[in-house]
């Protein structure tokens, strides 16, 4: 019997596909596999992390703060913490924590929530709060943070997303080093949309509650917005931000009250004249 072998198609190597677009379509698949798997580490790390109990929380804060505390005026920080303890009677706080306002002395227009309950706001901030009400809605806002463990969640998926990258690449990239060695960069930890949405919504029912109207609660994002135009700024699209944006914020904040039966009209609370006098010092 003889054998014989087959003619070889011409070609039959060769792609019928441009090879550069091959070429793309692995790159992308390999991208869309790690955001896929970098985005399952995230929310399985902050999963875990709600399970660490709120004493250890608050223990590894108190390292934390004592190194990025920065003093204040006493009797402005004792002011901020009486609102502080009004605004916690009304909001869910995890059992074991308390919060803790601290006051930094910069002209910074901020505000942020660290682990263990512990509030930062700025002077630049206080200075642009014409009255308590405006006030309450952003220590309230810092306050549902730190109820909801949002950065105690945010640093689990984030040291989960690290520690698998340092694996992969056998040593720890410098953010991850940051992360373990930096007070600073922990208390600044940002949060997701949903979170800051859902820190609004937890705001305004304690403002609700404390005032029995939200009047002035979306004062503070039209400030943001004026401050935001005087520095020649326009708001990113949503997609491209870590917040609301301050117009939705406005719109949110009039859709609850309307469904919750919460009046957009009150009376303003004046600041407590130790705030006060920080505000009217710039003018």
């Amino acid at each position: 019997m003889d054998f014989k072998n087959p003619k070889v198609p011409e070609g039959i190597n060769v792609s019928r596909h441009n090879p550069l677009l091959d070429l793309v379509l692995l790159t992308g698949g390999v991208v869309v596999g790690f955001a896929v798997l970098g985005l399952v580490l995230v929310y399985l790390g902050a999963w875990l992390a709600r399970y660490v109990p709120v004493s250890w929380e608050m223990a590894m804060a108190d390292g934390l703060v004592a190194e990025a505390e920065h003093g204040g005026d006493p009797a402005v920080r004792a002011a901020l913490q009486d609102l502080a303890d009004r605004l916690s009677v009304h909001m869910d706080l995890p059992e074991g924590m308390t919060v803790t306002v601290h006051y930094l002395e910069t002209d910074t227009v901020n505000a942020f929530a660290t682990f263990g309950g512990h509030v930062f706001l700025f002077r630049g901030l206080i200075r642009h709060m014409p009255n308590e009400n405006a006030l309450a809605m952003v220590l309230a806002h810092e306050i549902a943070h730190a109820a909801n463990r949002d950065p105690m969640t945010r640093l689990g998926g984030t040291l989960l997303l690290q520690l698998a990258v340092a694996v992969v690449l056998g040593s720890a990239p410098e953010s991850m080093e940051l992360l373990v060695s930096g007070p600073n960069a922990l208390l600044m930890l940002g949060f997701s949309r949903e979170d800051e949405a859902d820190a609004d919504a937890d705001a305004l029912a304690a403002v609700a509650e404390l005032y029995g109207h939200v009047a002035y609660a979306a004062e503070v994002f039209e400030i943001f917005l004026e401050l935001a135009a005087e520095a020649g700024q326009d708001e990113p699209p949503e997609i491209l931000s870590s917040h609301p944006l301050n117009r939705s914020r406005i719109t949110a904040i009039a859709a609850r009250a309307e469904a919750e039966g919460w009046p957009l009209d009150g009376d303003p609370t004046p600041l407590p004249p130790v705030l006060a006098a920080l505000r009217d010092a710039q003018r």
